[in-house]
């Protein structure tokens, strides 16, 4: 009991410290470069309701970019949410893979997704990786990004890792300027037409860009909270512990 009443001190001294530090942080403007991409995305559409901007900056660039969905839905919807996913990568021009673990329970399958996404990293050679923020408010999103912490580590991994917001906002120190492809990022999340059928995401998300967007002086913005390897298994660990 003890020990644990030290370590949960420790966790939250250091979450207040990197939310000060970051809160300190201007959040600037960064121009995309032309890059090798790993996005991990727990679910299909996820990549798009975040990042979708930063997609469609990265084919203009001609960016190699490989996305990997950690689940899909329960196998009476499988066909469509693939098709529906296939035909988003086909308009943003990515590669992509799914693994193929079951919605809803990626915190049960930690081991073999950390695994996949060590695999993908050795194997693709990115310089940088897109992920959901360690804090978000949904589990899928919580255990893809603390397998991807995994990863990193596993892997060696030196490159940049960019976390995106999807459940709640994270704290951001960068941010893009998607204005200019806005509404290609409407049209991919329109093309998963079973989730946008159920939820507003398309206004949720350019809404929130737009917010995003006020601070920055631009159209529309996506916020990211871009980091080092040692710094994202840092914040992994310290929210895992939390």
């Amino acid at each position: 009991m003890f020990l644990d009443n030290i370590l949960e001190h420790t966790a939250t001294r250091f979450l207040q410290n990197i939310h000060r530090v970051t809160h300190r942080m201007p959040v600037r403007l960064r121009t995309l470069e032309k890059r090798r991409v790993l996005v991990l995305a727990a679910h299909p559409d996820d990549e798009v309701i975040a990042v979708g901007g930063n997609l469609a900056l990265h084919q203009r660039l001609g960016s190699e970019v490989l996305t990997l969905f950690v689940t899909l839905d329960a196998p009476a919807n499988d066909v469509g949410r693939r098709a529906e996913a296939e035909g988003v990568a086909r308009l943003l021009g990515f590669d992509h893979r799914f693994l193929g673990f079951p919605d809803g329970s990626v915190s049960l399958h930690e081991k073999g997704v950390a695994r996949a996404f060590t695999d993908a990293i050795l194997s693709f050679r990115p310089d940088v990786i897109y992920c959901p923020f360690p804090g978000d408010h949904h589990r899928d999103h919580q255990s893809t990004a603390a397998c991807a912490g995994a990863a990193v580590e596993a892997s060696g991994y030196l490159g940049e890792v960019w976390c995106y917001e999807l459940w709640s906002c994270l704290w951001p120190n960068v941010g893009i300027d998607i204005s200019s492809v806005a509404d290609t990022k409407r049209e991919a999340i329109n093309c998963y037409a079973s989730q946008v059928a159920y939820v507003d995401y398309v206004e949720g998300a350019l809404g929130l860009n737009r917010y995003r967007g006020l601070k920055l002086g631009v159209g529309y913005a996506e916020a990211l909270f871009a980091c080092d390897p040692r710094t994202f298994t840092a914040v992994c660990r310290t929210l895992s512990v939390v």
